[in-house]
């Protein structure tokens, strides 16, 4: 594993685009960097007090990354809560599913968070995303805005 860096941006690109076809096609990605709400998962990457972590197979080839962004009420992601919680997204490779990578990325991106002071983190998952599952077993829940599919969880 590494530190997320502004050299990622094709790759956050990349899972973004994957993250939003995980039912199949749906968007290809001019869409996604045609849209300014798919964008600014990825764009300007990283600004503020954004981080991240990368995977890396033993050919320092990506295989699953998360990242934090903070969003404002003014722009915010899907999974927007407030300004001072950053919104999670991960992407594993299809081949790399299965293997506990999500669940190790998730454990070590809260680690920094707390680290960092976060309180919580949120993040969107559409109805029916088998990645819900994983979410909940590492304490994400319903979050306190009702807003479908947003969830939070308190570090």
């Amino acid at each position: 594993m590494r530190e997320a860096a502004a050299a990622d941006r094709g790759l956050l690109a990349q899972a973004t685009l994957d993250n939003l076809n995980w039912n199949g096609p749906r968007f290809t990605m001019r869409e996604v960097e045609d849209t300014p709400q798919f964008r600014h998962y990825y764009d300007g990457w990283p600004s503020g007090e954004d981080f991240g972590v990368v995977a890396e197979d033993a050919e320092a080839v990506a295989v699953a990354v998360v990242w934090l962004r903070y969003f404002t009420a003014q722009g915010p992601g899907y999974g927007f809560v407030a300004d001072t919680i950053p919104e999670l997204s991960i992407w594993v490779s299809a081949d790399h599913r299965g293997q506990g990578i999500g669940g190790l990325l998730l454990r070590r991106i809260s680690e920094i968070a707390r680290s960092r002071g976060v309180t919580a983190i949120s993040l969107s998952v559409e109805d029916g995303n088998p990645a819900a599952r994983l979410y909940a077993r590492h304490g994400f829940r319903p979050a306190p805005n009702g807003v479908p599919g947003c969830l939070l969880m308190e570090l």
